[in-house]
């Protein structure tokens, strides 16, 4: 049976013609018609919109179509090293491939639309969209310009280009340390950076050169009189030569700690509970002195030194507030003593001057009485107030 076939492709599709399963032709917009004996044309529509042919199978058929070695009208790729002659392209497809060491850029009407990667290709449909391709030989020029990080950045968060670049942000008084397999290359100061990862190890280290904190919690620690405590430091540096500091030293902070413990270690262990907790500054500018000049020569500087705590073992405790009460007991007994001892000393003097002068005596007679006076509401006197009073030193 022979058949009429219509088949209508919109301006933004393309399709693939097939007889028999095999690609004979790929039509552009329009209206096409074929003679089709025995049902054998099939038809298979695509949307060019995004102009980039993803679909494996696509990119297989069309490689082995037959190319007439021609480029349409329409998809030109603009490349700043290349002439069109070095695309693989026909009346209806482009192919931008790169070799090892290479990476395209490739921009669709002034837009990123992706990029090919090192020994890589990216197949488009040939459209009236203006491509323009830029390459970059990743081993000759490493670092990303400024003007391409941005663009970059955002691409690499929506797709795997994030394994191919590396982008670092240094904030002020931070030092960026640039690495090339394994090899330190550059010192990076403020600002944002990005660097090729293809076919070569890039890492970028920030080191912050603000003051840090460190701190030592938790050791425990016997002392010369074999104490237990558990003593808590603190610690305040800063990275003055990030250089060293990275590549001379596994870990700066780690060695900082250990450096700090060792210290703490030998200023309590040298040293007998009493004398520690009389002089606890002591320990301070013990630490300080051992650990500044030997962490100086990897470019850290110790700012400042401090014990936070000096935690006792419970009985140890226990005692400790005993001595303290009996200490404090004993002081209390010596002080009221002195005190009784000066209020005889005093009473005894009072008593040797009113033994040497009767008007003084007549004075406390009637200081006395004055007193008595007061706790009595009510009182009758016979024979006027010297009866009084000898009543009442008699009854005294």
């Amino acid at each position: 049976m022979i058949l009429r076939k219509r088949i209508v492709v919109a301006d933004n599709e393309r399709a693939l013609l097939f007889r028999d399963r095999q690609l004979i032709d790929v039509l552009t917009a329009g209206v096409h018609q074929f003679w089709d004996v025995g049902n054998r044309l099939k038809v298979r529509v695509f949307d060019i919109t995004n102009t980039e042919i993803v679909q494996k199978d696509v990119k297989a058929l069309l490689r082995n179509m037959k190319s007439n070695n021609t480029c349409e009208a329409g998809f030109q790729p603009q490349d700043e090293r290349r002439e069109a002659s070095d695309f693989r392209s026909n009346a209806h497809y482009t192919v931008i491939s790169t070799d090892e060491n290479e990476v395209a850029l490739i921009f669709v009407d002034g837009q990123f639309d992706g990029l090919v990667n090192p020994q890589a290709e990216k197949w488009f449909w040939n459209t009236q969209a203006k491509v323009t391709v830029r390459r970059i030989n990743v081993t000759e020029q490493v670092e990303v310009s400024a003007k391409d990080i941005n663009v970059l950045a955002k691409a690499a968060r929506a797709s795997a280009l994030d394994q191919g670049l590396v982008i670092k942000e240094v904030a002020n008084q931070q030092v960026g340390l640039l690495f090339i397999d394994g090899q330190l290359v550059r010192v990076l100061k403020a600002g944002k950076f990005g660097f090729w990862n293809f076919n070569q190890s890039i890492e970028v280290q920030v080191v912050e050169t603000r003051a840090q904190q460190l701190e030592v919690a938790g050791q425990e620690i016997l002392t010369k009189d074999k104490v237990s405590l558990r003593v808590n430091l603190s610690a305040t540096f800063k990275v003055a030569d990030a250089v060293k500091a990275v590549t001379e030293l596994a870990n700066f902070r780690e060695f900082l700690y250990n450096a700090l413990q060792l210290a703490l270690r030998k200023a309590i262990g040298t040293k007998v509970l009493d004398a520690l907790l009389a002089d606890k500054e002591a320990i301070d500018t013990f630490v300080m002195n051992f650990v500044a000049k030997k962490v100086a020569a990897f470019g850290l500087t110790l700012i400042e030194v401090g014990v936070k705590d000096i935690i006792l073992p419970g009985e140890m405790k226990t005692i400790l507030n005993q001595v303290v009460e009996a200490e404090k007991a004993a002081k209390a007994n010596i002080i009221k003593r002195r005190e009784e001892t000066a209020a005889t000393r005093s009473l005894l003097n009072t008593a040797k001057l009113m033994d040497e002068s009767a008007t003084l005596r007549r004075l406390k007679e009637l200081e006395t009485l004055e007193k008595v006076a007061d706790k009595v509401d009510n009182i009758t006197v016979f024979g006027g107030l010297e009866g009084l009073r000898n009543a009442l030193t008699k009854s005294v």
